[in-house]
C-alpha cells in the first residue's frame, strides 16, 4: 500500500498491511534548516518541508498554511497581524474597542512565547464576539492541491477549523488561570462567547464542507489537567458532537488536537463521535501507556501519536525511543486504529537519525 492509502484505510476502518508513518516535522525544519517564520504560516508550498517528508517516508498531515482567508464583511471589525522585531502581534479593532496580543521570538526554541494575552477579562469579550459575527470564509482548494501534487503518496492533509470557543480561552487567547477565573466568576457571559464563537467555526466548517479534504482537524490543546469533565461537559461536548456529526454527513472525518493530558479525554471524544485524537502523548510525558490509551479509548476512536518529545529529543536515549516506538505498534493488535506519530510536534532536539529509524522500525514491529 502507499503511505497514505495505510492511513485512508484506517479512517475507513479497514486494516492497512501496516501501521501507517505520520508526522509533523515543520518545528523541527524551520529550527535545524534555519527557516524564518512567523506564526501565520505557510502561504505558498515549502519545498524543503516537502523534500524532508520524501527523505524520512513520513506522510504529511498538517502545519502546511490555511486552506482558506478569513476576511471581516464589516470595514469597520479587522483582524489584523503583523510581524516585527521579533514580536508577532494580533489586533482586532471594532467600533466596541480594540484588543490585542504580542509573541515574541525565541531563538533557542524557535518558537514564540505569548509576552501579553488578546483576552484580559470578560470585558474584552464583546470585541471579539463583534468581529465573529462579521467573518467570511474564502477556501483556498488550489493551494491544497499544490500540496497534494508536491507530496504525491505522502499527502493526506488535515483542513482546520480555528480554535473552539474554549479552545480559543483556555488554549491560546487568555491562559489557563484566566479563563478558569472567568468561567467560575462570569458563567453567563462565558458561554456567550463560546457559543459566539463556536457559531462562527460552524459558518467556516459549512463554507469548506464540499472542499477535498478528508478530514477535519480541531486544534485545541486539550489538557484534563486543567480542563476537566465539568468543563467539557459544560463547553465543549455538544460542539464536537456537531462538528462530526456535519462531518459524517458528507463522508469525512474528525480529529481532535489534544496535545496534553489524555485521561478522561479519550472517552469524552469517542462518546461525541471524534474519529481521530491526535498528539496523544503517553508516559513518561503523561499519566497513561499505550495500552491504557487504548482501553480508554475503546476499539473505535484512532490513536494518533505515540513518541514523547522527553523520548524522541535528546533528553532520551536511543534504546528508549525504540521501546517507545514498540509499545506504541504493540496496540495494533487491540485495533487498527492506530497511526504512528510523534506527540506532537517532531521537536527541534530530535536527532535525525531517530527521525530516520521510523519507518524500518514501523515496518519491523507495526505490520498486521
Amino acid at each position: 500500500m502507499k503511505p497514505n492509502e495505510r492511513v485512508r484505510a484506517v479512517y475507513r476502518r479497514e486494516q492497512p498491511d501496516q501501521v501507517p508513518l505520520m508526522l509533523d516535522l515543520s518545528h523541527w525544519y524551520k529550527k535545524n534548516r534555519n527557516v524564518p517564520f512567523n506564526l501565520s504560516g505557510f502561504t505558498a508550498v515549502e519545498e524543503g518541508l516537502v523534500e524532508l517528508h520524501k527523505q524520512v517516508g513520513a506522510v504529511a498531515y498538517c502545519e502546511m498554511g490555511g486552506f482558506y482567508r478569513l476576511r471581516s464583511a464589516d470595514p469597520a471589525a479587522r483582524l489584523e497581524t503583523s510581524t516585527g522585531g521579533g514580536v508577532f502581534s494580533t489586533r482586532i479593532s471594532t467600533p466596541l474597542g480594540s484588543i490585542h496580543e504580542e509573541r515574541v521570538f525565541n531563538p533557542d526554541t524557535y518558537s514564540y512565547g505569548i509576552r501579553k494575552y488578546l483576552l484580559q477579562s470578560a470585558d474584552d469579550f464583546p470585541i471579539v464576539e463583534h468581529l465573529m459575527q462579521r467573518l467570511v470564509c474564502e477556501p483556498k482548494w488550489d493551494y491544497y492541491r499544490a500540496w497534494q501534487n508536491s507530496l504525491g503518496d505522502l499527502a493526506f492533509p488535515y483542513a482546520q477549523l480555528p480554535y473552539s470557543g474554549s479552545g480559543y480561552l483556555m488554549a491560546r487567547y487568555m491562559g489557563v488561570e484566566q479563563a478558569v477565573y472567568t468561567a467560575l466568576d462570569e458563567p453567563e457571559k462565558t458561554g456567550r462567547f463560546i457559543r459566539a464563537v463556536n457559531a462562527c467555526n460552524l459558518r467556516i466548517l459549512d463554507a469548506i464542507l464540499s472542499g477535498p479534504f478528508e478530514t477535519l482537524i480541531i486544534s485545541d490543546n486539550y489538557d484534563s489537567n486543567v480542563q476537566t469533565k465539568e468543563f467539557f461537559d459544560t463547553y465543549v461536548r455538544d460542539y464536537y458532537t456537531e462538528v462530526a456529526r456535519r462531518l459524517h454527513q458528507v463522508g469525512k472525518y474528525l480529529a481532535v488536537h489534544v496535545d496534553g493530558e489524555s485521561r478522561g479525554v479519550l472517552t469524552w471524544l469517542a462518546e461525541c463521535g471524534v474519529d481521530c485524537a491526535d498528539a496523544v502523548t503517553p508516559k513518561p510525558m503523561f499519566s497513561m501507556s499505550p495500552a491504557e490509551m487504548r482501553a480508554a479509548a475503546g476499539p473505535d476512536l484512532i490513536l494518533s501519536g505515540g513518541i514523547p518529545a522527553t523520548v524522541f529529543g535528546t533528553s532520551g536515549s536511543d534504546q528508549a525511543f525504540v521501546d517507545c516506538v514498540r509499545r506504541w505498534l504493540d496496540t495494533r493488535l487491540a485495533s487498527p486504529r492506530l497511526l504512528m506519530a510523534a506527540g506532537d510536534q517532531v521537536p527541534p532536539d530530535a536527532p535525525f537519525h531517530r527521525i530516520a529509524m521510523l519507518p524500518e522500525l514501523v515496518a519491523q514491529y507495526g505490520k498486521y
